[in-house]
C-alpha cells in the first residue's frame, strides 16, 4: 500500500483524511497470515498521531524520549493500540462480536476519563494528561466520536487481499480503497486471466 516516511519513519498515507479510518489503515493485507504492520514501534504511534492531528507535536519528542526511557512501558501501549485497532476494525467492517465492542471500550473508557473541554468558541474535547499511552487515548477518544454518528454505518472494506484497508463508502458503490492502487491491480489482473484464457 502507499506510504510516506516521515521523521524517517514509514507510516501508511491517508486515505480519506479522518483520523479513525486511517488508524485502521496502519495495517494492510487484514484478514491474511502476514499483514503489513506499520506500528511497528511506539514512535510509530506517536508520530502517527501528530500526523492526524491527535497530539500536539510539542509532545512528540517528549513522548520519544519517555519512551526509550520506558521501552516496557512503551511496548505495553503499541500491543493496547493494536488489539484496540483490531476490535475497532470489525466493529466497523463486521461482524463484530460482543468482544469486539468490549475491546473497543477497554480503551475508550480510560480516554473518556481524561478529556476536558478546552477554551475556545466554540469550545473543543481535549484529551489530557502526558502519559505514554496519549496517542492511543487520543484515537480511542476520536473513535468514540466517529462510532457515535451516521458514518459509521457507511464504512466500506477494501476486497484485495493486498489491502483490506477501509473508508467512507455512503452511496454503498465504491468498491476500491484507491482506483489507482487496488481498482487498478484488480484490472491487470484480470485483463491477464482473460488473455491466458483466450490464448487457451
Amino acid at each position: 500500500m502507499a506510504s510516506v516516511v516521515v521523521d524517517g519513519l514509514v507510516l501508511p498515507v491517508s486515505l480519506d483524511g479522518h483520523q479513525v479510518l486511517d488508524f485502521c489503515n496502519t495495517r494492510a493485507r487484514w484478514g491474511t497470515p502476514e499483514p503489513k504492520e506499520y506500528l511497528v514501534s511506539h514512535a510509530h504511534l506517536t508520530v502517527w498521531a501528530r500526523e492526524r492531528g491527535l497530539i500536539p507535536a510539542a509532545e512528540v519528542d517528549r513522548l520519544r524520549r519517555l519512551a526509550v526511557a520506558r521501552p516496557d512501558e512503551a511496548a505495553e501501549v503499541v500491543t493496547r493500540a493494536l488489539r484496540f485497532r483490531d476490535a475497532l476494525y470489525a466493529v466497523l467492517v463486521g461482524p463484530a462480536s460482543a468482544g469486539d465492542w468490549a475491546g473497543v471500550n477497554a480503551e475508550v473508557g480510560p480516554a473518556a476519563a481524561t478529556v476536558a473541554l478546552a477554551a475556545g468558541t466554540p469550545a473543543v474535547w481535549r484529551v489530557t494528561g502526558s502519559g505514554l499511552d496519549l496517542p492511543l487515548r487520543s484515537v480511542a477518544w476520536a473513535a468514540a466520536g466517529f462510532l457515535t454518528t451516521p458514518a459509521a454505518a457507511a464504512v466500506g472494506a477494501c476486497p484485495s487481499d493486498i489491502c483490506g484497508w477501509v473508508f467512507l463508502n455512503p452511496t454503498g458503490r465504491r468498491r476500491w480503497c484507491s482506483m489507482a492502487w487496488c481498482g487498478n491491480r484488480a484490472k491487470v489482473r484480470r485483463h491477464a486471466a482473460k488473455a491466458r484464457a483466450d490464448r487457451g
